[in-house]
Formats: C-alpha cells, structure tokens, sequence
C-alpha cells in the first residue's frame, strides 16, 4: 500500500491558491490607491510626498478590510469533493495516515489517488488574480482619467487673482549691461487681503497704490543712479550703508505710465509700468423686473434676487426702498433701509435673495415703491443699481366710473361691463361659503359666459369673427344662400355649373375669402396690439371662471380692466391753451421812417485754424516712409522724429501697452537711422497712423455735386430766357 502520495499535491494547490488570494488583495489595494493620488496630486494640489501618504492609507485600509483568509487542505478537500465527482468525496481520506484507516479506506484511497493526481487545477485559484488584475485595469484608466481632465482643465480655466497676483507674464527687456542684479518688490494695499511678491523684471503690473520696491546691483561702484518716470519725474534710487553698488527705491503705484533706469548717463529702455484700478461692485438684478405691477387678487410679494461680484471682496450691502403714497401734490415719500439676511463681507461673488412683503412695508392699494441696492467694496467705494419700481393698483380706482360718463370715447358701457364683471366675481367668492357648490360652479360658468360676450365684443375691434373657427347668420358673410337653404330643409348640391376656361369663377367656387382680420379695424397699430393684450387676460379670465376657480380668474380680470382704462386715457386728445406774447409796440417810433439803427447783414466767416498736431504727425510719416527706402535728408528727418517722439510719449504715459513699443522704436531710429530696419519704421508708422484723426468731411470738386449742378443748370436756363 503506498504511502499518501497525493498529500503533497493538496498541499502545493493549498499554498499556490493562498498566493493567489494574497496577490488579489494587493493588486485590489493599488487599484483603489491610484485614483486617490491622482485626486490628492493633481486636483486637490498636494504634494508628491502628500499624495503618496494618501495612496498608501488608502491601501492599507483596504487590504485590512479585504484581508485573504488562510486556506488549509481540510477547505482544499472539501471544495474538492464538492466540485469534482469522480472523487467521490473521499479527498479527505487522504489526510488521514495510512495505519489509521482500515481495508476499504486503503482501497478508497488506491482508487482516487490516481484521479486526483490526473485531475487539471480548479479555475477558482487563478480567479483572485485574474479579478485583481481586472480591478488595477480599471484603477489605471480612472487615475489617467482624472490626470487628463485635471490638466485640460487647467489650460482652459482662467487663473485666479491669487494666481495673476503672484506670477507676473514674462516679458522679454533690454537690461543695462551696468546691471548685475535686480528685484522688484510689490506689496499690495491691505485691502485686496493679496500676499506681497516679487519678481525679476522691470515691467510692472500691480494694483493701485501697491507699494513697489527697486533693488539694483551694480557690477561696479556708481556716483549714482536713477528712475526716470514718464519722461520728466526723476527719482535717486539710495544706496545702501557701505556699499556703492547695491541701490533701492520705494514708489507708491498711483498711476499707469512708464519709466527708464539710467547708469551713469546711460538710459535703458522703456518699462511699462501699470496701475491695475479696483473696480466697484457690480450689481445684477436678476428678479424682478424694473418696472413689475402686482395686480389685485395676488400676493402682495416680490421675489428679489441680486448677483454681487468684485475683484477684492465686498464689505457690505443693502437695500434702499422708498415708499410713495398718495396723488398730485399730497404724495408723501418714506425711506427704509433693508438689508440681506446672507453676510457679505469678504465675498466676492454672491447671489443674494430678499422677500418684499409690500403689506409689512406699509404699502396700500394705489402705494408705489421705489428701491436700489448699494454695495461697498472693501476700498470704500459705494455703487448703485438702477431703480426699480413695483405698484400696487388701486381697485377702488379701476372700478370708478369718473372719465366715462362723458368724454371723447363715448363706450361706457364696454367699460361699465367688465367693472360689473369684477363685482359679481368678488361678490361670488364673498358668498361662496352660504351657497351651495352647484349654485357656485353654475354662477361661475355664468360669468365666464359674460366675460366670453365681452371678449367678443372687443374682437370686433381687431378684425376677429363671432368665433375663431366659423361664422354665424348675421356676421355679414353672404355664401350664396347656404343658410336660406337649411332654413327651409333643402338638400344643398355641391355641383354646380361653371363656365370653362373662366379660372375666377373656379377660385370663387372653392376659395373663402374675407377680408384680411389685421386691417379689419380702424385702430393704431399700438391701440391695436394693446387691445389684442387685453382679449388675452380676458381669455384667461374666462377660462378660470369657467373651470370654476373665480378667485384665480379676479387678477386677470383686473389686469383687463386696467388696462382698458389706460387706453381709453391714450385714446383722449388734450390741445394745451397757448397765447403768443408779443413785445408792446411803442407809438413814438410808429411812422418815423427812421432807418438810422437798422445795419445790413454781413456774413463773417472765420479763417480756418491751422492744426500744427496734423502737420508734425504728416510730416513724421513722411520723413519715416523715405526712410524705409533710403532717401531721406537727415535735416528734416530728425526733427520730424523729436516731433513724433513727443506726440507718443503723450500717448504712452496714458496707454503704454498701446504706444510703449513704437516710442522705443522711434528712439532706436533716432539714435542711428541708418541701422532703423524697416520693422521699427513700420511700428512707428503704425502709432503714428492711429494719432491722425480722419477728416469728418472728404474733400470734393467744386461745382460736381448734386447742388452745384441743379444751380450751375438753373442759372443757365436763367440766361438762356433772358435773350
């Protein structure tokens, strides 16, 4: 009887599976790290060190929780005789040493020693791997992923102040070669909460009223040196204790221009200097509108919504309301101060919202209210919306009857109806809870069909038929007896004899045709588009009278009332009472005949001035243009070019992002024409161009327009009748 010969065999798939478990676990653990460091590193800007401390909690975390368990043969031979049946569950036999088994378990043994051993591995020990394997696929893709959408969004986004702050652009500057070394220090004001920087360029972009400090290292001892600002402000940089060739300079940034350093008598070029300005804040009403009624029947509310934004925060904000009360000459205006329940302070962009209850501000029907935001940022500055007003209509004054008893527009009883419409629906709801719910719905069908007879009415102002979709008996239209025809029970035949060839009598036969509903009307277009508004709130109000909701219907119903009103109010002509007032004649000076103190009219026409600003810049173009092809005369060229000089640095210490470059370009060409090449000339030219201004009015030849010939053809016609 051999010894347990497959015992080494269970023995090796228990450890090669428990390897497979372990390597799972730790592939499943890389797979959960790498997202994270991809996150930590490249989104959330941590460092190298940070996001791989973070990967590795994350590992472990993991591995802790999805631990492999130690496997042992006895779990070997139960998956065994679970999965194989030619085994016959005996696996476990073979753990057992061979003098503790008896005849048939010896024999057992002998029978499936020889299929265990022929048996391939089960594809559940290379399943943790292959499933780990799978997991640090998907880890890698997530984490590139993330790197991709991390850096294409970092080209796309726009840097923040912070940012723009401390990473000034790089330029590239000329620098004197007496400089050995050089810092510019910026310390912004307190107000814009921005940390100082410091850079290695001479051009400076800073916000205003920074704080900007020069350090210049010199290669060897100077007697001095100098900043010479905008062309005519000379500042001595001091240098420090015991040492000639360390120099610095402090300037409060107030204003945008340029500036030059000069060693020794030598001059560099020109730096741009600019003072970036704090901007107020900027409001933005999002809701309501600026000018917003709340008509009767509704909630006397109003949903305020504000944008705020500012470049360095905003301290405070609020609202200003006004309330208007009263008409004519007894109006009466109270101030209130509201404010947002959202802090602001520090913030520098913020949505605020406000609910304006008008009844807890003190408004009435007929009140009006008038309100503003004022915002201050954290420099002081004050800013202010437009102002916006919201009313409340006064019912008692849309359902009068004063103006319409007599007046131009005789149609009271237009007006009268929909007034007489509003009273019953109020009186309906006022005695909706007394009546019962059918008596309810059927007083409110009666009144959708009062307001569906109005509505009506006032459609034949616009052109529009008894109903939208066809005609009535006595709506004007004659088709050819149709109507006699039904009336007395006559079967009406479609054939009908038309003479042929004759195409107007065909089109006649199966065209209806009416006249257009747009011109159907002697109404204004504005009277006209008006109105057709008004058939709309009608339109709304009877369909919430007919569904049964009157108390929904009431602001549609007012809102058609009101404006009624107004147009009839439009529709008036008022011609003022005017007087012409003449001076009083004196009668000693009546029938004197004397002419003494009345002059003859002369017509003085004043000699056009000469613009010597045009004619330097034309003379500079000129003189630059012969230079670019080499035929110039040094006498005229250099003053040309101090002329041209001077225009531009006017223009530099203004915009020097605009003109700095062709004011260094006009130097250079000062200094040696004859090395100018012809990209300097073009710059110049370029800057030079922009300075002219374009005549308002081109010339043209005498005598060839319009007028001068209709004159010049009058005159002759003059002389050819006079012989």
């Amino acid at each position: 009887m051999p010894e347990q010969q497959s015992l080494p065999t269970l023995q090796a798939l228990t450890d090669r599976w428990t390897r497979n478990n372990r390597a799972g676990a730790l592939l499943t653990a890389i797979a959960a790290a790498l997202p994270v460091a991809a996150l930590a590193y490249f989104v959330a800007n941590l460092p190298l060190w940070g996001a791989a401390l973070s990967a590795l909690v994350v590992a472990i975390v993991v591995l802790y929780s999805k631990r492999p368990r130690t496997l042992t043969t006895s779990d070997i031979s139960s998956y065994l005789n679970h999965t194989y049946p030619e085994l016959e569950e005996s696996t476990q036999l073979l753990l057992v040493p061979t003098p503790s088994l008896n005849l048939l378990q010896q024999l057992q043994v002998t029978k499936i020693t020889p299929v265990l051993e022929a048996l391939p591995a089960p594809p559940a020990v290379v399943k943790p791997v292959t499933k780990g394997f799978w997991k640090l696929f998907a880890g890698v893709l997530i984490s590139i992923t993330i790197i991709a959408g991390s850096m294409a969004f970092a080209h796309q986004r726009t840097p923040s102040e912070d940012e723009e702050a401390s990473t000034a652009p790089v330029i590239t500057e000329k620098i004197l070669p007496g400089i050995s070394g050089f810092s510019v220090h910026i310390t912004p004001p307190a107000y814009t909460h921005r940390a100082a920087r410091q850079q290695q360029q001479f051009t400076v972009k800073a916000e205003t009223g920074s704080l900007v400090q020069w350090t210049i290292h010199t290669n060897q001892p100077l007697h001095q040196v100098q900043l010479v600002f905008n062309a005519k402000d000379t500042l001595l940089l001091q240098p420090a204790a015991g040492d000639s060739t360390q120099w610095a300079l402090q300037k409060d940034l107030q204003e945008t221009g340029f500036y030059q350093v000069v060693l020794a008598g030598q001059a560099s070029q020109l730096y741009t200097l600019e003072a970036i300005p704090d901007q107020p804040v900027d409001i933005h009403i999002l809701t309501p509108k600026q000018y917003s009624v709340i008509e009767p029947g509704r909630a006397a509310v109003s949903n305020l919504s504000v944008q705020l934004s500012d470049d360095y925060g905003i301290r405070q904000a609020g609202i200003v309301a006004t309330k208007a009360s009263g008409k004519g000459e007894s109006v009466s205006f109270q101030e209130q101060q509201l404010s947002f329940n959202t802090p602001v302070e520090g913030q520098q962009q913020i949505t605020l919202h406000k609910t304006l209850d008008l009844h807890a501000l003190g408004l009435k029907a007929g009140d009006e209210l008038y309100f503003y935001i004022k915002a201050l940022d954290n420099h002081g500055q004050e800013s202010r919306s437009d102002m916006y007003f919201i009313s409340l209509p006064d019912t008692a004054e849309l359902l009068s009857m004063s103006g319409m008893e007599s007046g131009i527009s005789q149609v009271p009883e237009y007006f009268r109806s929909q007034r007489q419409i509003i009273i019953d629906i109020e009186k309906l709801l006022k005695e909706q809870p007394a009546i019962p719910a059918d008596s309810f719905k059927q007083r409110s069908n009666i009144l959708g069909d009062d307001q569906k007879l109005l509505r009506l009415r006032y459609g034949k102002f616009v052109g529009e038929e008894w109903e939208s979709g066809g005609h009535t008996p006595g709506d004007g239209h004659d088709h050819d007896g149709e109507h006699a025809g039904e009336e007395h029970g006559e079967e009406k035949h479609a054939e009908q004899t038309v003479p042929i060839g004759d195409i107007k009598a065909i089109e006649d036969q199966y065209a209806h045709k009416h006249d257009n509903a747009e011109d159907a009307s002697y109404l204004e277009p504005a009277q006209k588009a008006q109105l057709k508004l008004i058939l709309n709130e009608m339109w709304s109000s009877e369909l919430k009278l007919r569904t049964y909701y009157p108390r929904e219907a009431l602001p549609y119903a007012y809102k058609a009332l009101r404006m009624l009103k107004d147009m009839q109010q439009k529709s008036r002509a008022y011609v003022s009472k005017t007087s012409v007032k003449m001076p009083p004649l004196k009668p000693e000076k009546r029938l004197t005949g004397e002419l003494d103190k009345i002059g003859t009219p002369t017509a003085s026409k004043q000699a056009p001035q000469v613009d010597e600003r045009a004619i330097k810049l034309a003379q500079a173009l000129t003189q630059l243009e012969a230079l670019k092809h080499g035929q110039y005369d040094a006498a005229l060229l250099l003053p040309a070019l101090t002329h041209a000089t001077q225009l531009i640095g006017e223009q530099a210490v203004k915009a020097p992002a605009d003109y700095l470059a062709a004011l260094n370009a006009l130097r250079t060409i000062r200094e040696g024409p004859d090395k100018a090449s012809k990209a300097l000339i073009t710059k110049a030219q370029a800057a030079l161009q922009r300075l002219q201004a374009t005549p308002a009015v081109l010339p043209q030849q005498a005598g060839k327009g319009a007028a001068g010939s209709l004159t010049d053809a009058y005159y002759k016609h003059l002389k050819a009748n006079s012989r």
